[in-house]
């Protein structure tokens, strides 16, 4: 025995003078945060979540994409069952919604961590950091997602609320134009259109009807082979919500209070006063938003036979087509050798740039067993440091303002990039679909000897959207 005492005493010396003590070491209780999204797969995120892994090593990450189809269902069949994630994301539309289901950023966050202690004792302290504030988060942030996440909260009853961040962006979604190359090649056209008056022009250039019935020469031809422009009708134009709204704002309208947030989309501005207009800005784009599925009219290009515009545009049927950022994978997924390029949301007034802000916010739980955990990761995750390379590799347009000028480089991203300065929320009730129920009542009305007043339609679907905000 005597021959093994040196080693050991070498032992003690070398551990020893490396700062710690023999002591057995504390251990941090391990923690698993279920996180939840319907947009990217496991591997977009991977990097930032064994990033954070390598700083906190006792908490685990479980990151489950779901199905957009079921993911609402799904959380609210979790959530009833006390077996909902700690992390998920929504829509920003579903904010109002679901905000009684979210936990806004603490003041402070408290995180178990191991220090080494004066006696060089490995320790176990709650190491105390306050929450990114609200003057932090606007700095931080495109002012667009700034005034539509920070909302008011009534923390105790009998007590006026307090403004409060109710989640994070990881970017900051808007419509583009995608456009298919060869059949603006084939109509020689050399550029996509800028202006919705240039979209108008190619829609009437590129759009080929089917040959008239021989039997019924007289006969007007309605029946669309190839479509210049997949705009116009409801319920099989993707984000026809988005996509009427973005016209409405291009054209001067304002679509909501900012105090209280009731729609005002059917109104007269000051400025459309001014210039004597026989209708509001936002009836003149639901009237030119229809002109392209009125059979006769000069961008007619549209009708509801069509199939759903991002399958008609992933199979080679229309030219156009405005979609968000994530629907670029999905069409170089189902069509790998579709030539396409990406351009912005056509302007009206180049004076006036705007569009509707749509974009995945990320939020806590309140039922979490781990609000510290779960709002430490997210502070985390959405940091130019870890969102950067996400947004890189996702091909999303950042919601941070120091990230901007780096993605006006990226030929993909560029076109939503350039827009988000730009672009608003402008929802904030807490039901979307009776919203798009709205917008897709407006949208398939049409005027008739008895009844042709736009403006009348329009103030019922503001109304009906103001229903959802009481």
């Amino acid at each position: 025995m005597r021959k093994f005492l040196p080693i050991a005493f070498a032992a003690a010396l070398l551990f020893g003078g490396a700062g710690c003590s023999l002591a057995p070491q504390v251990q941090i209780k391990p923690v698993t945060l279920e996180y939840w999204r319907t947009q990217d797969d496991q591997d977009t995120m991977a990097d930032q979540i064994a990033a954070y892994k390598k700083l906190h090593p006792n908490v685990d990450i479980v990151y489950r994409k779901m199905r957009e189809e079921d993911y609402e269902k799904l959380l609210l069949e979790a959530f009833a069952e006390n077996r909902g994630p700690d992390i998920f994301s929504i829509p920003n539309v579903w904010l109002g919604g679901w905000k009684n289901k979210i936990l806004p950023i603490p003041k402070e966050i408290v995180i178990p961590t191991q220090e080494v202690n004066a006696q060089k004792k490995i320790v176990t302290v709650k190491k105390k950091t306050p929450g990114l504030s609200i003057l932090d988060f606007r700095n931080r942030f495109v002012e667009g997602v700034t005034k539509e996440l920070v909302q008011p909260v009534f923390e105790k009853e009998g007590k006026p609320p307090t403004d409060m961040i109710m989640g994070l962006p990881l970017s900051a979604d808007t419509l583009a134009m995608y456009y298919n190359k060869d059949i603006l090649k084939k109509g020689q056209i050399e550029k996509p259109p800028a202006t919705w008056r240039d979209v108008q022009d190619l829609a009437a250039r590129l759009t080929i009807l089917e040959a008239p019935d021989p039997a019924h020469p007289g006969e007007q031809v309605t029946a669309i082979k190839q479509s210049g422009a997949a705009i116009g009708g409801s319920k099989n134009i993707q984000y026809a919500t988005d996509l009427l709204a973005s016209l409405m704002t291009l054209n001067g309208a304002q679509m909501a209070e900012d105090s209280y947030g009731y729609a005002t989309f059917s109104h007269f501005t000051q400025e459309s006063e001014d210039a004597g207009k026989q209708y509001p800005p936002g009836v003149e784009a639901l009237m030119f938003y229809q002109s392209f599925t009125i059979p006769g009219s000069q961008g007619y290009s549209w009708n509801a036979d069509m199939p759903n515009s991002l399958d008609a545009f992933i199979t080679g049927r229309t030219a156009l087509y405005f979609g968000l950022p994530y629907d670029m994978q999905k069409i170089r997924e189902r069509a790998p050798k579709l030539d396409f390029g990406i351009a912005p949301l056509p302007l009206i007034d180049a004076t006036r740039p705007g569009g509707i802000l749509h974009y995945p916010v990320e939020v806590v739980a309140k039922k979490t067993a781990h609000p510290d955990e779960a709002w430490d990761f997210l502070e985390f995750l959405t940091a130019e440091d870890q969102a950067g390379p996400f947004l890189t590799a996702s091909k999303r347009p950042t919601a941070l303002r120091s990230l901007i000028n780096a993605q006006l480089t990226d030929v993909d991203i560029a076109p939503f990039a350039g827009q988000v300065l730009n672009a608003r929320a402008w929802y904030r009730g807490n039901d979307y679909a009776k919203v798009e129920d709205a917008f897709n009542y407006m949208i398939d009305w049409r005027p008739t000897i008895e009844r042709p007043d736009y403006i009348t339609t329009v103030a019922e679907g503001e109304n009906k959207v103001n229903e959802t905000l009481r």
